[in-house]
């Protein structure tokens, strides 16, 4: 910083850099993000003054440049110093550009797909993200911008999801626990002659906070036909509706469908929760997609001549969906792990024959919140520059 100087008629101190430049910072910003011990706790990154407490009026009476314009000197009415260092301030600029720079850092870049990510699939090798950090950072990061990746080399154990779920955070605990198991196997010699597919869904569509990244171990596969995997990149799929049926796209985006299961035996459970199908940022960027025949409640809170349209919706984004350009169909072998964005990726599993013998995964969830903060500490401290 080259100088400091207080502009009354803004009620900023405008700091002149020395590369070029003037930026503003408003004085009751300045007194309210003071970072002294007495106004700050640095460990805990937490700010010690109540809003209520702040004079909204408050003035400096000066302010300078120290350091050899290294930092910034305040001094307010009252006697009290602050000091900012030049980096936190440039970090922290209101100027269009940087506030510009700020948002678009905050939007997840997404790297949409169709059918065509199958022959390139992302994968990852279960014992390295177990030990090496860099792995899992890896790892996230594919989870955050293409929402699928395959585990590899996952022992025929069960309990290995909780391993990689507590390398990343905790598991995120269900009516079910903190995993599930999906057993289908024959009892007594009777053979069911196929289990029906699931249809392209949403796990947990009920749930109000919903399970951010899903991760389903396949420990045993049955030896038919048919027990594939079929995931779909919904948001690739919901800009194809925007763009080729803008009309269906405004219903699922501003259509509340209700979603609920309820459950008798133990443990018992009344889950119900409302969403978007399609849920847009104030951007209009898909954010999330929410979907189910299993979990979509019969109760539709839409005008009576809003049904059928609400259908026909519903509808063209499914046929969009389950297009062979939008879908990746994989069998699942023993050791795998498929680990996807569940509020991104849409999944299903086809019908298969009892004939094959038993099928068993174990499913478990960590949030979105955890996985981020594990990416962002990580980043940190193996110096890894934001893409």
């Amino acid at each position: 910083m080259e100088r400091a100087t207080l502009d009354s008629s803004s009620e900023a101190v405008e700091v002149e850099w020395s590369a070029g430049g003037v930026d503003r910072f408003p004085y009751i910003w300045l007194r309210d993000n003071c970072q002294c011990a007495e106004c700050f706790q640095a460990d805990l990154n937490k700010r010690l003054v109540l809003t209520s407490e702040l004079d909204l009026d408050v003035a400096p009476v000066r302010a300078g440049v120290q350091d050899r314009g290294s930092s910034l000197y305040v001094t307010w009415p009252d006697g009290h110093r602050s000091q900012y260092d030049w980096q936190w301030l440039r970090d922290r600029c209101f100027s269009p550009r940087a506030r510009a720079d700020r948002e678009q850092r905050w939007r997840r870049k997404k790297q949409l797909w169709g059918a065509e990510l199958f022959t390139n699939l992302p994968t990852a090798d279960f014992p390295a993200l177990l030990t090496d950090d860099r792995a899992l950072y890896d790892f996230l990061f594919l989870l955050d911008t293409i929402g699928l990746v395959l585990v590899q080399n996952v022992p025929r154990q069960v309990g290995k999801f909780q391993e990689l779920a507590n390398r990343v955070a905790f598991p995120k605990m269900t009516f079910l626990g903190a995993e599930q198991m999906l057993k289908v196997k024959p009892i007594h010699g009777n053979f069911l002659l196929s289990t029906a597919p699931l249809g392209l869904h949403t796990d947990l569509a009920y749930y109000n906070y919903l399970p951010g990244v899903q991760m389903m171990h396949c420990i045993k596969q049955t030896e038919s036909e048919g027990g594939a995997s079929e995931l779909v990149d919904a948001f690739n799929a919901a800009y194809q509706l925007k763009q080729e049926n803008p009309d269906a796209f405004k219903l699922l985006t501003t259509v509340k469908v209700n979603f609920h299961r309820i459950g008798k035996a133990l443990p018992k459970h009344h889950m119900k929760e409302r969403h978007h199908i399609i849920s847009v940022s104030d951007k209009g960027e898909v954010q999330k997609v929410v979907c189910g025949k299993h979990s979509r409640d019969s109760v539709l809170d839409v005008p009576v001549d809003q049904v059928k349209p609400f259908y026909r919706a519903m509808r063209a984004f499914d046929t969009i969906l389950s297009h062979p350009k939008n879908c990746i169909r994989y069998k699942m072998k023993e050791g795998d792990m498929l680990a996807f964005d569940n509020l991104r990726i849409v999944h299903d599993r086809t019908a298969f024959s009892m004939a094959g013998g038993e099928r068993h995964l174990q499913v478990g969830y960590v949030d979105w919140d955890e996985t981020y903060s594990r990416m962002r500490v990580l980043q940190a401290e193996l110096g890894i520059q934001e893409e």
